[in-house]
C-alpha cells in the first residue's frame, strides 16, 4: 500500500508535533514535514516540497490556499477547524484542490488518516456536523433532491435495482435517474459520477 506523503502546517510547534505523532500511529501515513502557516513561510518552502496531502491547522487558509493554488501540481488539503460556516464555502469554491477534506481538530488518529488517503485520491471528506454548513458553492441546481440521494446510494456501490428498492421506484425510474446523474456532471462511468460528485461536494464519503 502506498503511503500518503503529508505535510503538517499549523502556526503553533507542539500542535505540530501532537499532529505528527498521530499521523505516524497509521501505516498508511508518512510525514513528509512540519511547517509554521506563516505567508512568508509558505511561500518560500512549499513549492520545493512535493507531499501527497497536507493537513492544516490554523486561522490563515485564505493564505495557504493562495499559495496551493500557485503550484503546477497542487498536493490534497484536509483541514482542521471549528468554523466550518467560514472555511468550507473556501474549499468548495477550489476548483484546484484534487481532492479536500474538512474535520473537527480533536478528530482521531484513524479519521485522519482515512481523510488523507481519501483527499489524495481526489475525494472530499467532511464531517457529518461540517456538511450541515452553509454552502455557497453552485451545487444545489446541478443535480436535483432525487439525483443526490441516487448518487448517494451509488457512492455505496447499489446497482440500479437495489437503488430502485431502497427508494421504491421501478427499476426504469432508478435507471433514468442515474443516466441524468452521468449526463449532467459530464460522467462516463457510474464510478467516475461518484468520484466526480465526491469532488464537488455533492456527496461526502
Amino acid at each position: 500500500m502506498k503511503k500518503i506523503c503529508t505535510l503538517i502546517v499549523a502556526p503553533y510547534a507542539p500542535v505540530r508535533v501532537g499532529l505528527a505523532a498521530l499521523l505516524r500511529e497509521s501505516e498508511a501515513i508518512c510525514v513528509q514535514g512540519e511547517l509554521p502557516g506563516n505567508l512568508e513561510t509558505l511561500t518560500r518552502m512549499l513549492p520545493g516540497l512535493t507531499p501527497d496531502a497536507i493537513l492544516y491547522e490554523g486561522d490563515g487558509l485564505e493564505a495557504l490556499l493562495g499559495v496551493i493554488m500557485q503550484l503546477p501540481d497542487p498536493p490534497a488539503l484536509v483541514v482542521l477547524g471549528d468554523s466550518a460556516s467560514r472555511d468550507l464555502p473556501r474549499l468548495q469554491a477550489t476548483s484546484t484542490l484534487p481532492g479536500w477534506g474538512y474535520l473537527s481538530r480533536d478528530s482521531e488518529a484513524s479519521t485522519l488518516a482515512l481523510a488523507l488517503q481519501s483527499a489524495a485520491a481526489g475525494l472530499v471528506v467532511q464531517e457529518p456536523q461540517a456538511s450541515s454548513a452553509p454552502s455557497h458553492a453552485p451545487t444545489d441546481d446541478i443535480l436535483t433532491a432525487r439525483e443526490l440521494e441516487v448518487l448517494a446510494l451509488m457512492a455505496q456501490g447499489l446497482p440500479n435495482k437495489l437503488i430502485a428498492f431502497k427508494l421504491g421506484v421501478t427499476l426504469h425510474t432508478a435507471k433514468f435517474h442515474v443516466a441524468q446523474i452521468l449526463a449532467k456532471l459530464g460522467a462516463a462511468s457510474r464510478t467516475e459520477a461518484v468520484t466526480l460528485g465526491a469532488r464537488r461536494g455533492l456527496i461526502a464519503l
